[in-house]
């Protein structure tokens, strides 16, 4: 009996919090990238869910691709662009959450200022792909994969506009800016 009661309860809590972000490890992740983005004049739903679905909120993963970090950047492109000498110092840099945030966000920002083919939510194509996503193919297996991650991270984002979450998170805007 008890054991039901328990499964019952982690259900109950998957389905509050089916993004896991109020578990502490990953809050603190959370409260940073929300920060950040007030403080940067970002849109923090945005930046909340290219982190979750990048790396599930985990600060120290790596992709087989060498993508590094909470946003997952590839160094090896955006090295330079992000203020680092080597390639080396940018893949350690990145593995703490305050760098990969700073250099997710201006990212995502480059990528839509400079190409119009990353407008929009189409920039989540290109955060994924680079800018060249339109030479894949339709129906590729590539292209399929980048559309895929754009439709995640689209709705991760409404997830996060959904009641519950919005509280929460403007709830956490509330504490930044009350400390202002």
């Amino acid at each position: 009996m008890f054991k039901v009661a328990i499964i019952g309860l982690v259900m109950i809590a998957a389905t509050l919090d089916p993004l896991r972000i109020h578990r502490p490890a990953r809050l603190k992740n959370v409260e940073l990238i929300i920060e950040y983005a007030d403080k940067n004049n970002h849109d923090p739903y945005e930046l909340l869910a290219i982190a979750s679905v990048e790396s599930n909120f985990n600060p120290r993963a790596i992709s087989s691709a060498g993508a590094v970090g909470l946003f997952q950047v590839m160094c090896k492109c955006w090295y330079k662009k992000t203020g680092y000498k080597t390639l080396p110092q940018c893949n350690k840099d990145m593995m703490n959450p305050k760098p990969s945030i700073k250099a997710g966000a201006m990212i995502l920002s480059t990528i839509r200022k400079k190409y119009t083919q990353c407008r929009g939510d189409l920039a989540y194509r290109c955060y994924f792909a680079g800018a060249r996503w339109k030479k894949y193919k339709d129906g590729s297996r590539t292209a399929k994969k980048i559309i895929s991650y754009q439709n995640k991270v689209v709705k991760t984002r409404q997830q996060l506009h959904s009641y519950h979450y919005k509280d929460f998170i403007e709830g956490i805007r509330a504490k930044f800016k009350l400390r202002s």
